[in-house]
């Protein structure tokens, strides 16, 4: 994909603190959206479509509710929202912490 920054890779408690951030926001925002700065969330540069990535990821797992921008050929976000399912995360205790630990422990606790 020409102009498009790579992936870099990253550790899963990297991946999953940055979408606790964005859970988080969204959460804070709630009920109006929150904006997608294009410095923030585009492909061409590698820490802003890691974002992109994980916006999605969070969207297409039914978390977040994004609009879309019709920019270029790629899915291009506007702006994002909770959804019912991403505030269950957020206020069930414990949930957040299964579904995106941050610590290998959290993990292990909640499976005893």
């Amino acid at each position: 994909m020409e102009g498009v920054a790579p992936l870099r890779k990253r550790t899963q408690r990297a991946i999953n603190a940055n979408r606790r951030r964005l859970l988080r926001e969204a959460y804070e925002r709630y009920p109006e959206y929150a904006y997608c700065d294009p410095e923030e969330f585009n492909w061409h540069e590698a820490e802003a479509r890691l974002n992109v990535f994980d916006l999605y990821y969070l969207a297409d797992s039914g978390y977040l509710d994004v609009t879309r921008g019709s920019a270029g050929v790629h899915r291009t976000p506007d702006f994002y929202m909770l959804t019912p399912q991403g505030a269950d995360l957020i206020e069930i205790p414990g949930l957040l912490a299964e579904r995106l630990p941050l610590r290998k422990r959290e993990r292990e606790e909640r499976k005893s």
